[in-house]
């Protein structure tokens, strides 16, 4: 027997790192793995983990994966939330099990932690990747606030090999939490693209990345744009008009990709 099932990639509005509370969107930029029933598991990495979660919920015989993926490893487009969440909604149709959104999401989000591929397990982009739009969470308490639908396209700097291991970044990140507390303060009030760039510019400074590419974007007349996740790749929000210009103006940073925020949940594709 075989299944399949997809999530999305997605970008950053708040690094939950420093203070727990995150925020994220789908873009269509879709993952999709296929498991199938083996004589022998063949599973690596965050794969077997998943596989590890969903066999204590279920009996599962032995599987190997097959990964469909465009997006960078280590890059902060949330491959490692799309490849758990595409994962776990393809096992649990092995075991014939019609799970809901929110178990998903557990299961991803511990496996994603036995694996040791985040800091905070990563709620915030799992719940976008598997949700769609733009989700804002509590990652503690695995909570979602609030999920946003944004009708807008994203110009993308994919950028892979992140180089900067997770406790490092915590301790960097962490220098900022009253600064990204505020920033929380400000998506809550709404301003979804102002607390995006700043976002950027904290976990930039933060980590040592280069922000050119941002303020070039946001002069070619981005609303925004941020470092995503923990970089190094970076994603910016453009209105129709101005896709082009800001599309050309990152050029000289690496290679760009043009899409768009998906609203629509992975899970009822």
């Amino acid at each position: 027997m075989k299944t399949k099932a997809i999530a999305y990639g997605g970008g950053s509005v708040l690094n939950a790192i420093a203070t727990w509370k995150g925020s994220a969107f789908a873009l269509n930029l879709p993952v999709e793995v296929i498991a199938e029933e083996s004589e022998h598991l063949q599973a690596e990495g965050l794969l077997r983990f998943v596989y590890d979660v969903v066999k204590e919920r279920c009996d599962l015989p032995p599987i190997k994966f097959e990964v469909r993926s465009s997006l960078p490893k280590a890059g902060g487009l949330k491959s490692s939330s799309a490849v758990a969440n595409a994962a776990t909604q393809a096992l649990f149709k092995l075991c014939g099990l019609n799970v809901g959104p929110y178990q998903i999401l557990k299961v991803s989000v511990e496996a994603a932690k036995r694996a040791k591929v985040t800091v905070t397990g990563a709620f915030d982009d799992a719940s976008a990747s598997l949700l769609g739009g733009l989700v804002i969470t509590d990652n503690k308490e695995m909570i979602v606030e609030d999920k946003i639908p944004l009708n807008i396209k994203a110009v993308v700097l994919p950028k892979g090999g992140r180089g900067i291991d997770y406790k490092e970044i915590k301790v960097r990140l962490g220098v900022y939490k009253k600064e990204f507390q505020k920033v929380y303060e400000l998506l809550k009030k709404g301003e979804v693209f102002e607390a995006m760039t700043i976002n950027g510019l904290l976990v930039g400074a933060a980590l040592g990345y280069n922000l050119e590419p941002i303020t070039s974007a946001l002069k070619a007349g981005a609303l925004s744009a941020s470092i995503s996740g923990n970089g190094p790749s970076i994603v910016a929000l453009v209105d129709d008009d101005k896709v082009e210009e800001v599309e050309e103006t990152l050029k000289p940073f690496g290679d760009v990709l043009v899409t768009e925020v998906v609203n629509e949940p992975a899970y009822l594709r």
